[in-house]
């Protein structure tokens, strides 16, 4: 289905962001039409606060020479942590794959880029995530590393990074559309490499 794109080219602003939620379906849902929480979350000047979500992949207890190969995951070097509370403690040194609560339908005009929030970079925590692609739907994979030698607190639904959205001309190749089939389409929570 082809969502309806961007009315310019360059970075979008709140009123913006927020015509390309207000359509069906929204480019992102759940959608906050304002900031709240603290972190923050929802709709800033030029971007979004998302929402960190309940389930995790860590890495489970290992020989520290197991080799993580991207090409063949075995499944069983991660454990899937659903956490019934509003925080989850990040050890020192650690890392874990996360996933947000919204869910994004990426018009295919549109490209998301994602930094963390500056509170948890204070504090030691690098967000990685890759560019929402044109045409990518789906729910976010977060990987969240602590680079401190503290544990570091995150709190279940409040912000955990911001996307800022970039109209551009419609690609020749959408995701869906990509020689090596979008592997990651539609994708419902945390997804460990395909």
């Amino acid at each position: 289905m082809k969502i309806k794109g961007a009315n310019m080219l360059g970075l979008l602003n709140d009123k913006e962001i927020y015509r390309l939620c207000a359509q069906a379906p929204p480019m992102i849902f759940p959608f906050q039409s304002e900031q709240r929480g603290k972190p923050s979350y929802g709709l800033g000047s030029a971007g979004y606060d998302i929402t960190l979500g309940n389930t995790f992949l860590s890495r489970a207890p290992t020989d520290t020479y197991q080799v993580i190969d991207p090409l063949n995951i075995d499944e069983r070097l991660f454990t899937k942590l659903v956490i019934d509370g509003d925080s989850f403690v990040l050890g020192a040194h650690e890392q874990v794959l996360a996933e947000t609560v919204e869910a994004f339908y990426m018009p295919e005009d549109v490209v998301g880029v994602c930094w963390g929030k500056s509170t948890y970079a204070r504090c030691g925590l690098l967000v990685n995530v890759t560019p929402l692609e044109p045409g990518w739907n789906g729910v976010l994979t977060v990987e969240l590393a602590n680079v401190s030698g503290a544990a570091i607190r995150l709190h279940i639904g409040q912000g955990i990074a911001q996307i800022v959205f970039f109209g551009i001309e419609r690609p020749g190749r959408t995701y869906a559309e990509k020689e090596s089939g979008g592997i990651y389409q539609d994708q419902v929570g945390v997804t460990l490499p395909q």
